[in-house]
């Protein structure tokens, strides 16, 4: 099996370290560190987690909006709905 050669035309080199200058001391792993903690982050996740429960709210109140009554209302049947004999006592079953 042939192996595999990388095209030159697309091969980037890339600098994994920066270059010092005279004088000046390497970073540490905390110092080179890209982002920091603090109050950027923390307004990050505050905004996000607000935007989140108005979201919610908004489904909430547009679901309840749109929904369906809890009772079907059922339509009364066609006629004379009076019973035959108004003093009757009502059956045990039904």
């Amino acid at each position: 099996m042939q192996e595999r050669q990388p095209n030159p035309d697309t091969t980037t080199t890339t600098r994994t370290t920066r270059p010092t200058q005279a004088g000046e001391t390497p970073l540490s792993a905390t110092e080179a560190r890209q982002g920091r903690r603090g109050t950027p982050v923390f307004m990050v996740l505050a905004i996000g987690l607000v935007l989140a429960m108005v979201a919610w709210g908004a489904a909430e109140w547009w679901g309840q909006a749109t929904e369906p009554p809890s009772e079907q209302t059922a339509t009364p049947p066609a006629g004379d709905t009076t019973p035959v004999n108004p003093n009757a006592q009502p059956s045990s079953n039904p």
